[in-house]
């Protein structure tokens, strides 16, 4: 419910969530029943990509914005005062003590020049906003394949826990870079004899621009190599796997197995495997690609009967926001 306070130029609503990734920020206020009264978007607010003193502003940003379009929405004077009941701060980079030190200082400087007042503010991982979220607080696992790969669990006790994550130059197996690397290794082992005639040859050659695999070579060492762009390359091993190409099959397949075996991991670290449990697929790998999902989707039924597949259609802030209502709903928000 939004109280309006009219005589003190003082609006009061229930919560306001904010998505907090390694790309984008998004900061949404709604009502007690979920429905979007603002929004804000800026760009990363993981502070070990942008800075502490970046995040800040980015923060800062998302809120302004969110709270001058319901104010514009809601016909509210400018100078009207937005009181927020509760606040989730789902913040990507948020891995470690220190960095929940870090995070909490932050949050608190964004706040204290927000121009807004918080009832109650919880600063969290922002996958563990999601899953909690999605699981309603029950034991539950979220596994996150998209440039990347991790996996997180929570045992229904209030223990977090994650396995993978590692990044691109020690982990992330299964992930879209970790496919698009693969690929560029197949064609190379391909053109030195060493490795099986793929399709990815032409393909990603014809994908980059390139001519050859030695241009694709010097790419790969040159300046206009990224992880976003062979990340981008996984959607094209799909497109040969579906051609017909036992290479990239065998890629995909692969792919399956280690985003298995992160689930497998983190379910055990927890307590979890071979109890029921909820589990939920998020990032463009688990979405875009047929192949992984249904594969995946597939053995997970297989292997572990006793465990619910959420589906995978709504967006991490929308998780978010089912974390701020649920709470408010058992602290009267």
């Amino acid at each position: 419910m939004i109280t309006k306070r009219r005589e003190r130029g003082q609006v009061v609503v229930p919560l306001l969530a904010i998505d907090g990734g390694g790309t984008k920020t998004i900061a949404i206020i709604t009502d007690e029943t979920g429905t979007i009264l603002g929004t804000g978007q800026s760009g990363t607010s993981n502070y070990h990509v942008t800075g502490k003193e970046n995040t800040i502003k980015t923060l800062q940003n998302v809120i302004s914005d969110a709270v001058e379009r319901f104010k514009k929405e809601a016909s509210l004077a400018g100078d009207t005062d937005v009181v927020i009941k509760l606040g989730v701060f789902a913040l990507a980079g948020l891995d470690t003590e220190t960095d929940q030190a870090n995070v909490q200082e932050i949050v608190k400087n964004v706040i204290a020049d927000s121009g807004v007042r918080f009832g109650k503010v919880i600063v969290e991982n922002d996958a563990l906003s999601a899953l909690l979220g999605a699981t309603n607080g029950q034991p539950g696992v979220l596994l996150i394949a998209g440039t990347g790969s991790i996996a997180f669990a929570h045992d229904g006790n209030g223990e977090f826990l994650r396995s993978g994550g590692w990044g691109h130059l020690l982990g992330d197996e299964g992930g879209g870079y970790w496919i698009g690397k693969e690929a560029i290794s197949a064609i190379l082992k391909m053109f030195d004899g060493r490795g099986t005639e793929t399709l990815l040859a032409d393909l990603v050659i014809d994908y980059l621009k390139l001519e050859s695999h030695e241009q694709l070579y010097n790419w790969v060492y040159g300046p206009g190599y990224s992880i976003h762009k062979v990340a981008a390359l996984s959607t094209i091993v799909e497109e040969a796997y579906l051609k017909g190409d036992l290479v990239s099959r065998e890629i995909l397949d692969r792919a399956v197995d280690e985003l298995f075996a992160l689930i497998c991991g983190v379910a055990k670290h927890s307590g979890i495997l071979g109890k029921p449990f909820k589990l939920l697929f998020l990032g463009g790998v688990l979405q875009n690609s047929d192949y992984i999902k249904e594969a995946l989707t597939k053995k997970v039924h297989e292997e572990m009967p006793n465990v619910e597949l959420l589906p995978n259609h709504q967006k991490p802030i929308n998780l978010i926001i089912q974390r701020g209502l649920s709470i408010c709903q058992g602290d009267g928000c």
